[in-house]
Parts: C-alpha cells; sequence; structure tokens
C-alpha cells in the first residue's frame, strides 16, 4: 500500500494548481478563439464599441464614454540583452527539463541563495506570471509586498532545485507536457490557449513550464527521500480508525491550507507580515488554489492547499480552534502555530454523525420577491457576425460555470479589461425585461441566468444572495482512503521540515 500511496502523493503534483480556482486564466483563453479580445492587459473593446451603464433590460440608453486602454505598468519588462544561464540538474533520463532559476537574460540581480543567481527578470516575469493568474490588480501598495512573497517562493524554489541537483532528482520535459496537459484538460482549454493568455500578460510560458517542473521536482525529492521510510502499518489505520470512531460526535472540516515558514526567529515580523498580505489578498479576490500553489511552504501547495477531509482535534490546536468557528467559505488565519503561520479556507463541513439532518426549502422566487443582483456586461457590437458572437458567449457560459459568488463576478471584469461590472442591488424582477423576469423568477439563490444579448452587448446576470448551507453529517473513510491520508499527512510533515532545514543553512542574500 506504501507504494499506492507514493503513487498517488505524486500523481496529483499540479494538475490543479495553476488553473483550478484561477478564473480568469481559462477563461481568457476561452476568449481567444476568435477575435473576441477580451484578455488580460488589453482593453477588449472592438473598434467604435463603448460600455453602456444602462440599467440592465432598458435598451435605449446612451453609452457611456470608452474607458481608457489598461495600463501596461504591470507586465514584465522586456529582458535586455543575453547573459550566461545556470545549469540545469542532470537529468535522468533523455529529453530533461530545464529547470533552473535563473533566466537566460537578465537586467540585475534580486537574490542570490547559495551562489545561484535570481535575476531582477526572473522576479518580475514570475510576479507578472501570478498577477496574470490570480486576478490581483496590483498597486502601488501592494505591488512590494507581492514581490516580496514572489522572492522568498522563488528562493525556496532554488533551495528545493538545488537539493535535487545534488541528489541527481529531475523531471523529463515529458512529465511537465503531462501536467500541463492535465491542466488544460481539466479547465476545458488547450495548451496553446494557456500559452498565448501568458504571453498576453507579457510572460514567456517557458516561466510557466520551470514553475511547473520544480513543484514536480520537488514532490519527486520529497518521496523519494522519504516515501520509503513512511510504513502505514494495519495497526496505525486501526488505530486511526478508533479515534475517528471515537471522535464521531465531533464535526468534520474540508480544508485548505497555505503554510508559510518561520525558519528563524528573526523572520517572525516578516513572516507574519506576509502572511496578512496573503490573507487580504484572498479575501480581496485572490483564488486560494492560486496563492497557495505560488506561496505554501508547504507540499500541498501542488494540490492548491487541499488537505481533504480532517476531523475537529486533528490538526494543530490553533488551527483547529479558528476551524470550529468558521463556516464554509471563510478565510482564517494568519495562525500562529509550531513552525510557522497558517492561512486556511473552510469549503465545506459536516456535521457530527448521527446529526438529524432537516433542510428547510428555499423560499420560491416571485416577480414581487426582492433579489440582489450584480451584473457582468461583455461589450459585443451590434454588427458582430455569428462567429464573434459565438465567441463571446463561450467565454459567458465559462464565467456562467466557473463563479461561485458575486465576488467572483467582480474579480473577472478587473482581469477581463472591456467588461463593466456593477453591483445592481436589491431588485424585483418585476419590471425588467420579460426574458430576465421570466429567468429570475425561475431561479435560486447564489445562480447565475444564463447569459443573453441585448443591444448593449452580452449580459452575464447572477443573484448576490448566497444559497442556504447543506447541513451533512461526518461519515468514516474506508481503510484504503485513511492508509493514504495518514500517508500524505506524514510527507507533507517530512517535506515542510526538509525544506525549512534547507532555509536555515542557506545563504541567502536579497539585494
Amino acid at each position: 500500500m506504501v507504494e499506492e500511496g507514493t503513487v498517488s502523493y505524486r500523481k496529483h503534483s499540479v494538475r490543479a494548481l495553476y488553473i483550478s480556482g484561477m478564473i480568469c486564466l481559462p477563461l481568457a483563453a476561452a476568449a481567444q478563439t476568435s477575435t473576441l479580445e477580451l484578455l488580460p492587459g488589453g482593453t477588449g473593446l472592438p473598434p467604435g464599441v463603448t460600455i453602456s451603464n444602462a440599467p440592465v433590460g432598458v435598451p435605449d440608453a446612451a453609452p457611456a464614454p470608452e474607458p481608457p486602454a489598461a495600463s501596461a505598468a504591470t507586465a514584465a519588462p522586456e529582458p535586455p540583452a543575453p547573459a550566461p544561464a545556470q545549469a540545469a540538474a542532470p537529468a535522468q533520463t533523455s529529453n530533461p527539463e530545464q529547470v533552473n532559476i535563473t533566466a537566460p537574460r537578465s537586467s540585475g540581480i534580486a537574490a542570490i541563495v547559495n551562489d545561484t543567481v535570481i535575476s531582477d527578470y526572473d522576479l518580475d516575469q514570475r510576479t507578472a506570471l501570478y498577477v496574470a493568474t490570480s486576478g490581483v490588480r496590483p498597486t502601488k501598495e501592494n505591488l512590494a509586498q507581492i514581490r516580496t512573497q514572489v522572492l522568498r517562493s522563488l528562493e525556496d524554489e532554488v533551495l528545493e532545485l538545488q537539493e535535487a541537483n545534488k541528489h541527481k532528482i529531475s523531471v523529463t520535459r515529458a512529465d511537465v507536457d503531462k501536467a500541463l496537459k492535465n491542466i488544460a484538460d481539466d479547465n476545458h482549454v488547450t495548451i496553446d490557449q494557456i500559452s498565448m493568455t501568458i504571453k498576453d500578460a507579457g510572460v514567456s510560458p517557458d516561466i510557466f513550464r520551470q514553475q511547473l517542473a520544480a513543484q514536480l521536482t520537488w514532490q519527486r525529492l520529497v518521496a523519494a527521500r522519504y516515501s520509503s521510510d513512511v510504513q502505514i502499518s494495519d495497526q496505525q489505520v486501526d488505530e486511526a480508525m478508533a479515534r475517528l470512531k471515537e471522535g464521531a460526535d465531533k464535526p468534520q472540516f474540508l480544508v485548505s491550507e497555505i503554510f508559510l515558514s518561520v525558519d528563524r526567529p528573526e523572520d517572525e515580523n516578516t513572516i507574519r507580515t506576509s502572511a496578512e498580505q496573503i490573507a487580504n489578498q484572498i479575501k480581496d479576490g485572490a483564488p486560494f488554489a492560486a496563492v497557495a500553489g505560488q506561496f505554501s511552504a508547504s507540499p500541498s501547495a501542488a494540490d492548491g492547499g487541499d488537505i481533504g477531509w480532517v476531523v475537529q482535534g486533528q490538526l494543530p490546536e490553533e488551527v483547529d480552534k479558528a476551524l470550529t468557528g468558521m463556516h464554509p467559505g471563510d478565510i482564517g488565519g494568519p495562525i500562529k502555530s509550531e513552525g510557522g503561520y497558517y492561512v486556511v479556507l473552510l469549503r465545506d463541513r459536516r456535521e457530527p454523525l448521527g446529526t438529524k439532518i432537516e433542510q428547510k426549502p428555499e423560499a420560491p422566487t416571485t416577480a414581487d420577491s426582492t433579489i440582489p443582483l450584480a451584473r457582468l456586461l461583455v461589450p459585443v457590437p451590434q454588427t458582430a457576425d455569428q462567429a464573434y458572437k459565438d465567441s463571446a458567449m463561450k467565454l459567458a457560459n465559462n464565467i456562467k460555470q466557473q463563479v461561485r459568488s458575486c465576488q467572483d463576478l467582480s474579480n473577472i471584469s478587473k482581469t477581463l479589461m472591456g467588461t463593466q461590472f456593477s453591483e445592481l442591488g436589491p431588485t424585483q424582477p418585476k419590471g425588467l425585461a420579460p426574458n430576465l423576469e421570466e429567468a429570475l423568477v425561475k431561479s435560486h439563490s447564489g445562480d447565475v441566468i444564463e447569459p443573453y444579448f441585448d443591444p448593449v452587448g452580452l449580459e452575464i446576470i447572477m443573484r448576490c444572495d448566497p444559497p442556504p448551507p447543506k447541513i451533512v453529517a461526518a461519515e468514516l473513510p474506508t481503510r484504503d482512503a485513511l492508509q493514504q491520508q495518514l500517508f500524505v499527512q506524514e510527507m507533507a510533515i517530512l517535506g515542510k521540515s526538509y525544506l525549512r532545514d534547507l532555509r536555515r543553512d542557506a545563504v541567502v542574500e536579497n539585494r
């Protein structure tokens, strides 16, 4: 079973890391199937088209002035002349994947990690990649914070790759291709669309591949070093199952985590500040999985921070206490615990085994109901051909499938330049356009109405009243599932400790 656990520990690697939860990347990719230019970094407005501020269902309102084009300030600068690149880790097989950190071209030095240079160009590119795929909007106030966070993750990546090089652990180009294909398949886009989206953000697709390869390499190294030592015996499974049964009167939590390690006492304030910034970025709309994949020091980063279902009392005491008072969808943290700080997302919860579940039916919606609504307008010229409209509708349907809240809809508008988000506030269906009134009466809390065209473009209307929480009772896992969970937890502990030791022994100089 350990062999199977090892495979399972590796197999998810990064397939959900960069796009699962990153609404904007697959949406922007979907917009590339025709001339529809709703992409990060561009206005997205066809020539001569402006965005109307007219209320939904009022077709004759005058259009608003065209918004200015997006600033190019957030795009990574053009790299200067080539400079020698550092050697990659030796390959185990043919066609090795290049995972060296220092880019072929550099405009200066951002940091030196054990004599390995991280260039300003590397930092610019990785910062731009994070901005493009997370939906975070850089400002003068937060850009320096984001760069600091990205730089620390790059430093950890260098340490991981240096250690992998020492042990002759590498990944092949085929490994990275497979991971990239999994990402594309999971998000219903093509690899070419992902590459184009990244290029449009001013980032080389090679940067994305390097980050994927580094994640895979570190997982392979941790597995190679520790998996044979992590033997989950039948007795351990029996004891864990007994504890679960004893704790069946406790709730269970579906949790994602971000862990920032404090390696030295003098780093305490810096790490706490970074954890606060990360929590704020997520609360402002950055997808949790994206941030976890970029910054978390836990091996769960390779799965977007997902650690699965846990029972109350299973996690560190401080984290457990925070989860007890949270509701699904809540962000908790930063939470100080042994070794560092946590930021957690409670994705779902189950009540104690045997809890009597009584789901209250949702009140029906009528034409006189008052519903909080939000609107995202995708501008489409009335003269657009059918291919253009089909592309716009594909984009809208991608949005409909991805969003979980009106905040998600707002975040999309910040990344798909040229779209316009507005909160319509409490609204009664009656008096709206007949098709919209009918759709709202048939809808439920949190629904996105089927996108539709009107004279100003393509309308995406969402109900902002959250659906009532679904209360479910706890369930005991199977023995195989529990054995796998114990294996992954033990590997995560060892991986954190491994990276912490590497950082403590490292010589890191920030410029």
